[in-house]
């Protein structure tokens, strides 16, 4: 199947492509309420959509970019939010390469001001995205990025308020609001040995109830290593 991505503005989505990104995922996760994800939707910034040649929807990752300050300065994020991928495209990389162009546009319209992603997560194969791309991030199962636990505290805080616990770095909303269904939240037999799964099972024990992990990493080429670092490099050219 080939497969392609689009980046869309979210106000720029239709009442069909909506219904589809629903469907997809309350097909995935359990606990899905129409209302918690059109709030979700309404509250990003863009939308990566995973498209087949018919243009039919297999997937997609909802993002927001926003500016926010800290005592040492303004700071540019990139948040991301839902991400569902039909597990028949489970493998594919298009998906990251439309993440990878969302950072570069954010790279290249934030001139010196300091990228971060903070990303929460309910589920090993999202954490997995922090090795994969970065060399410094938190949480790191090496405890390599402490200096950035302030500003991740102060995001999550300043994101999820009530709903953040600073000591775990979890994040446990009052209701449930979607979790990996039962077919989708189960570690494979040739994952459950890897220490980056292991290292995500042990700070999110809780994540087959919906609770999120909060994570942080710097976004720039000299923090990315090996694949990512060529993928964000390719976005980053493309853009110039």
């Amino acid at each position: 199947m080939k497969l392609h991505y689009e980046i869309t503005e979210i106000c720029l989505l239709d009442a069909e492509r909506r219904n589809e990104m629903y469907a997809l995922l309350a097909a995935c996760y359990d606990h899905v309420t129409r209302n918690v994800f059109e709030s979700d939707l309404t509250a990003k910034t863009l939308a990566v959509l995973l498209l087949d040649e018919k243009q039919q929807l297999m997937g997609f990752s909802t993002q927001q970019i926003y500016q926010t300050r800290t005592l040492d300065g303004p700071l540019k994020i990139l948040f991301s939010g839902d991400t569902v991928i039909t597990p028949s495209c489970w493998g594919t990389q298009e998906l990251v390469k439309g993440w990878c162009e969302v950072a570069a546009r954010m790279l290249k319209e934030a001139d010196d001001m300091p990228c971060y992603w903070f990303l929460i997560s309910k589920g090993y194969r999202t954490y997995l995205y922090l090795p994969l791309f970065f060399q410094i991030y938190h949480p790191h199962p090496d405890e390599r990025g402490a200096e950035l636990v302030e500003i991740l505290n102060h995001l999550a805080e300043e994101k999820l308020p009530g709903c953040f616990d600073t000591n775990s770095g979890l994040i446990r909303f009052p209701s449930r609001r979607g979790q990996l269904g039962d077919g989708f939240n189960g570690i494979p037999h040739h994952r459950d040995q890897d220490r980056d799964v292991r290292f995500f099972l042990k700070m999110n024990p809780d994540y087959r109830e919906g609770v999120e992990l909060a994570c942080l990493a710097p976004i720039t080429i000299e923090n990315t290593h090996g694949w990512g670092k060529r993928m964000l490099a390719q976005a980053m050219k493309k853009l110039s």
